[in-house]
């Protein structure tokens, strides 16, 4: 396996979106997950699995979500204790693009200190 800086698009700390696709077969995505946001926590590099998979996986990256952001749930006015739940979930860089900037609906999440937060302006 390569190291993580030399084979990774993306590195720690970026906002990504994971692709929307529905392709036959088996992805390894899961299909709640798929087009959603979120931020990229750590860089897996790329993968050799000669039982499951011919050649080398896409690099692999964990990117961590926001609950409320995947499954819905409450504002935050009514929702307080799961309002910043996080799910973490490993996604081949394939599948990711990076998050378009420019979007009200949307409020990143911003690790520091090694823990997640959903309102960088909550300080």
């Amino acid at each position: 396996m390569s190291t993580p800086d030399q084979s990774h698009r993306f590195h720690v700390g970026d906002h990504v979106q994971v692709e929307r696709a529905n392709p036959a077969g088996n992805p390894r995505t899961p299909a709640y997950i798929r087009g959603k946001r979120g931020i990229v926590t750590a860089l897996h590099g790329r993968i050799v699995n000669p039982l499951d998979h011919r050649g080398v996986y896409p690099p692999l990256c964990s990117v961590l979500f926001l609950v409320r952001d995947v499954f819905g749930g409450g504002s935050q006015e009514t929702n307080q204790d799961t309002n910043n739940d996080t799910l973490s979930v490993d996604l081949h860089e394939d599948w990711l693009a990076p998050a378009p900037q420019h979007d009200a609906t949307y409020e990143p999440i911003e690790v520091t200190s090694g823990r997640p937060r959903a309102n960088p302006r909550e300080a």
